[in-house]
């Protein structure tokens, strides 16, 4: 904002229902209390302001057109009172005189319009059909109000089969658009972010089958609004599996750079993904619970539990390309200094070289993300930042069925993780190739099955854009199912 902006200030007394309340607005906040009591102060960040419009007076008839109460005003805002969670307000503020009304509403809107980054026409696919079969009830209770109160644009897209989604964003135009988001889960965030980059492959003529060359950064940054089994990608990003917070995310339009991970087969390009990528105990569970769709989430469970028992193991060779193979101990979380360095960089580094590991397995798994959850409260990987260039490998040796216990146990506590354990072992990677030396398992994408058992795959730092303010230092877990480990 400039300096004459910057130097506004309002000051007079509203009245809201039966109190007084003295109102200030100066650097970008507005502060308002009680007269008889200034310790009940309450200080809103403008950037927290969804919209401010003045209200209307009651019709006495439906086809009357609707007029302006001179009179009253409301600001629609967004807190975060502890935790993760943000929730919803409004505070309606009254006054005799029209001509305060008319200033506070002209000269807030004229400061909300200084942040030009917010979002005005999104493109919102629903998936109907993933987790609970509930994203467009998600939608049309979280999701259609709030974006209506801050006055955006939305075409919504409802998918009716698996790549539609993907489909749709390589061959349509969507030059009307400022961005894009879905109601899905981690499947439905992945064909988002797939199509975005495989769109951008063909429009600049690049062949997203050779491993060498520089995809893409698309252009649109994507909202993520969670309405999946897992969720995972939503939890991480913004600390909670809540509708509303996520919706808020994509009004306020501050943006993060989030990693992708692009694999490969031999010939092509197989997918992006973008939480984890995982051989053995959890790629078993994904073939296995897909043919059990009709069970809801608790196909997982079961999955699950019915894999840890068989105790199988895979034999494998695993080769690392890394700079720096040991892991940092820091957690990610908003304004993140690991990511923000990484922001402007492409994460090249000359010092890398390749270290071979092999072994018999019982998962192996390639995180991007931290993958926390409400049932794995600090995830497979709690070190693994969303936009640092690194890819976090879990290697999870093959012993006993005990072993395997212990293992869940830790992905569940709060206060410790599986980095703990003597048979499990992370080691960060810019590329890496896996290749199967004895049996086959699948590999679990993003809660999708890939059936390819050799594979490449390369860091692309920093290739997504999505919205949102990062997870708190310090966040509650809500009580969400979101992950089946």
């Amino acid at each position: 904002m400039t300096n004459d902006t910057q130097n506004s200030v309002l000051l007079t007394t509203f009245s809201t229902g039966k109190k007084l309340l003295r109102v200030i607005y100066h650097n970008d906040k507005i502060v308002w209390d009680n007269q008889k009591s200034s310790s009940e102060q309450y200080t809103l960040p403008l950037e927290n302001i969804i919209s401010v419009k003045q209200n209307y007076l009651a019709s006495g008839h439906p086809a009357e057109d609707q007029q302006l109460d001179p009179y009253r005003f409301t600001i629609h805002y967004a807190e975060r009172p502890k935790g993760a969670k943000w929730v919803y307000k409004k505070i309606v503020l009254k006054h005799t005189e029209q001509i305060q009304i008319l200033s506070w509403v002209k000269t807030l809107n004229f400061h909300l319009k200084n942040f030009i980054n917010r979002p005005k026409h999104i493109l919102l696919f629903v998936n109907p059909f993933g987790g609970k079969k509930n994203a467009m009830q998600i939608y049309e209770k979280y999701g259609k109000p709030l974006f209506s109160i801050a006055g955006m644009e939305v075409t919504v897209n409802v998918s009716q089969r698996k790549d539609q989604i993907k489909d749709f964003l390589i061959h349509h135009s969507l030059d009307m658009f400022d961005s894009v988001a879905c109601v899905g889960g981690d499947g439905t965030v992945s064909e988002l972010f797939n199509g975005l980059v495989l769109r951008e492959c063909k429009k600049h003529g690049v062949n997203a089958d050779d491993m060498d060359q520089v995809l893409p950064k698309p252009k649109l940054p994507i909202g993520i609004i969670p309405g999946g089994s897992t969720d995972t990608i939503a939890y991480c990003i913004h600390g909670t599996t809540d509708p509303t917070t996520a919706v808020l995310q994509i009004i306020f339009g501050d943006k993060l750079g989030l990693d992708l991970v692009s694999v490969y087969d031999e010939n092509s390009l197989l997918r992006l993904f973008a939480s984890v990528f995982s051989y053995g105990y959890l790629g078993d569970v994904a073939y296995h619970s897909d043919r059990l769709r009709w069970m809801g989430p608790h196909r997982y469970d079961y999955s699950g539990f019915k894999k840890l028992v068989s105790n199988k193991g895979y034999t494998g060779q695993l080769a690392i390309y890394s700079d720096q193979p040991k892991v940092t101990k820091e957690i990610c979380h908003e304004s993140c200094d690991k990511c923000l360095s990484n922001k402007n960089s492409k994460c090249d580094n000359l010092s890398c070289h390749w270290e071979i590991f092999e072994g018999k397995f019982f998962m192996v798994s390639a995180a991007n993300i931290s993958c926390a959850c409400s049932r794995s409260p600090k995830g497979i990987a709690p070190y693994s930042h969303l936009g640092d260039g690194l890819v976090h490998l879990v290697l999870v040796k093959h012993t006993s069925f005990i072993n395997n216990i212990r293992l869940l146990l830790r992905l569940s506590s709060k206060n410790s993780s599986v980095e703990d354990l003597p048979f499990v072992k992370t080691h960060c990677a810019r590329e890496f190739c896996f290749r199967a030396l004895e049996g086959a398992s699948k590999w679990n994408s993003d809660g999708e099955i890939q059936p390819q058992t050799n594979i490449r795959a390369k860091v692309r730092c920093q290739l997504l854009t999505i919205f949102s303010r990062g997870s708190p230092k310090e966040s509650e877990i809500d009580k969400v199912k979101c992950c089946a480990f």
